[in-house]
């Protein structure tokens, strides 16, 4: 056997499916087996996947033991002269394998190939080619001078940023997303380190490959996708922690005396820094719009308290209790509003902003009402500046989307959508896209050759079609056009701010990432699940939680509820600490959002297995569930079913 390809999968099915599709028409004409190891993977990937390619060998894990442990584990299966060590998240082209094994053919003191990687943009990614780890390079890392000199020999020795992408040479260091080296350099080097959990057993294979008398090349001719950041958040504090550590085993076991030491040092220096950077993200990202939110509000409050009282009370103040406390507990008020209404799950998004005003103000005025004589003081201020505080931060949100501070994700949603394929390939694409988006974005076909009937234009000219009619979203369709050609086209284009979806034939679901660090997307034949939203999934959380301590609050009348309330008692507490929820499925579906089991089924069952309707009849009954999911949907199948949730 020629080649072993093994693929290590983590929660991420609808990539692997499309990295799956470009895997088995590559090896067409290679004697070549496909290994996949899951490891313990929540999303159903065995299950879905596995009936659509009988050729692979699928070794389900029970456990999450690493990179490292679970390609070792399928390198025991291997029967190929070459082994491949595939991501998932990648999509290689037609002739891929067969130019990487006449590579090895053609340099005979090859031990390991990389090749040139882009991200779904069509984007070079730099750790394609990397040097091993150095005191001077995790300085000009850590200081940033490998950012702001991305070409300089000196500063960006670490990703060989002075040497051409787009040429083949000896480096010190391969991606483990894409790495192939002969069955003896694995028998010789003993394949991957297992210290390492994930992150830095590639740098560990490379140094053993040169410790072995071999070679790793960079193959600069040949391209494969890597949309990246799909099975790790890159920029979370997990990632640094897991990055860095790596690291710190490469240094502890390749280096020794004081220089480890020190190193050590710069290193641990280099946890803490990037750690706090990741720490500040994550504020200005998840809370400085909140923040800011809430100075905004609590300036058109005062502002809007000022006036009133300079013009409409003529110079009297409020002496009311409750005027000083008013500012702090509207604003209050108005940031859990937000919050609830998803504004900052959607940066831009006027309507959200007037319902947290409006909710602020119902709110205000409800309490307002009840409250005795003496703490009352004006409802006019309590609704003007409510009004003026939905207005004001509607206003900054569009202003700072001029300025390019904010991404415009409303706009995004209506960028010009074309699909590269035949006619055919077209009709299959569209049973992915929902009726609206097809009505308002959808704006044609591009063909494979020129002047075809019902085309907008062809894919040879699709770059002055891009400058002429500003599409900003490509879904290409892969069967009579290429792996090959779909990659050149996207390096054509990248940078024309273009996002990019992949549809592999007989694939069940459409791919893109327009980003290296973050997760991308999946349309799958079911169409969009509301559940999927993360303002639907964080909701659906607070009403298990509410409901959760509701029930332990009122514990003593639960014993007139129920036969055994401590096993309610129990459920509370499982709900709570989210290994339940009230509300789930009543059969598992990997094509559905993930959510922890239910204690009660959308039919208002107990989740206990003992069903009265048909499986065909629960399963479309939890789709539509997971479609037109809203978080008032679980609060009346609790209340109509409470009693069930005992049994």
């Amino acid at each position: 056997m020629q080649l072993s390809i093994i693929i290590v999968n983590y929660n991420v099915k609808y990539f692997l499916e499309q990295c799956l599709h470009s895997v088995v028409k590559a090896i067409e004409g290679i004697h070549a087996e496909v290994i996949v190891v899951d490891n313990d993977s929540k999303d159903g990937s065995v299950a879905y996947l596995q009936p659509l390619f009988p050729r692979v060998k699928f070794i389900a894990s029970k456990t999450n033991d690493g990179f490292a442990k679970a390609n070792n584990k399928a390198i025991e299966f291997c029967k190929g002269d070459y082994i491949l060590f595939l991501n998932p998240d990648t999509i290689v082209p037609e002739e891929c394998f067969k130019n990487c094994i006449n590579f090895f053919k053609q340099h005979q003191d090859c031990g390991a190939l990389g090749v040139q990687m882009i991200d779904g943009t069509g984007n070079f990614l730099p750790e394609s080619k990397r040097s091993f780890p150095s005191l001077s390079a995790a300085f000009y890392k850590l200081t940033g001078l490998s950012i702001i000199f991305p070409k300089s020999k000196t500063f960006n020795a670490y990703a060989l940023g002075h040497l051409p992408t787009n040429e083949s040479y000896e480096v010190d260091v391969l991606a483990g997303a894409f790495m192939m080296l002969s069955k003896a350099v694995i028998e010789s080097t003993q394949g991957f380190d297992e210290s390492y959990f994930m992150y830095g057993e590639d740098i560990d294979l490379s140094y053993k490959v040169q410790q072995a008398g071999y070679k790793n090349y960079y193959f600069g001719q040949q391209q494969i996708i890597h949309f990246k950041g799909e099975s790790t958040k890159r920029g979370s504090l997990n990632y640094v922690r897991m990055f860095y550590n790596a690291m710190s085993i490469f240094v502890k076991k390749h280096y020794s005396g004081s220089k480890a030491t020190f190193f050590s040092l710069i290193i641990n220096i280099a946890i803490w820094c990037r750690a706090l950077v990741s720490i500040l993200q994550n504020i200005i990202s998840k809370s400085g719009m909140l923040l800011f939110d809430a100075f905004v509000v609590s300036v058109s409050l005062y502002f809007t308290k000022f006036l009133w009282e300079s013009r409409i009370t003529e110079g009297t103040k409020f002496t009311s209790t409750l005027a000083q406390y008013y500012i702090p507990l509207f604003t209050i008020v108005f940031i859990i509003g937000a919050l609830l209404s998803g504004i900052y799950d959607n940066l831009y998004k006027p309507s959200k902003a007037f319902i947290a005003s409006v909710s602020a103000v119902v709110i205000m005025l409800a309490v307002y009402s009840l409250m005795p004589e003496y703490w009352r003081f004006s409802r006019g201020v309590i609704l003007a500046g409510g009004i003026l505080s939905g207005v004001t931060v509607t206003l900054m949100r569009w202003l700072f989307i001029q300025l390019n501070l904010l991404k415009d994700v409303e706009a995004d949603k209506y960028k010009q959508l074309v699909i590269v394929g035949s006619n055919a390939e077209q009709i299959q694409a569209l049973h992915f896209i929902e009726k609206d988006d097809i009505e308002n974005k959808f704006l044609g076909r591009i063909g494979l050759k020129e002047n075809e009937e019902n085309a907008i234009g062809s894919v040879n000219n699709i770059a002055s079609l891009s400058k002429q009619i500003g599409f900003g979203e490509i879904i290409f369709c892969e069967g009579n056009l290429s792996f090959n050609d779909i990659i050149s086209t996207i390096v054509l284009l990248k940078n024309k701010k273009i996002g990019f979806r992949f549809f592999a034939k007989k694939s069940h679901c459409i791919v893109g990432s327009d980003s290296k660090t973050t997760t991308g997307e999946a349309i799958t034949a079911d169409g969009h699940f509301a559940l999927s939203s993360p303002y639907q999934q964080r909701m659906k959380r607070m009403v298990d939680i509410w409901i959760a301590l509701i029930l332990i609050a009122t514990y003593p009348l639960q014993l007139f509820f129920y036969k055994n309330a401590t096993i309610v008692f129990k459920s509370t507490w499982q709900v709570i600490f989210g290994k339940r929820t009230w509300v789930g499925y009543s059969s598992f579906q990997n094509k559905l959002p993930l959510i922890p089991n239910g204690y009660l089924t959308p039919n208002g069952y107990s989740n206990n297995g003992k069903f009265e309707l048909n499986i065909n009849v629960l399963k479309k009954t939890d789709a539509l569930y997971a479609r037109e999911y809203d978080w008032l949907q679980d609060v009346k199948i609790i209340y109509n079913n409470y009693k069930n949730i005992g049994l």
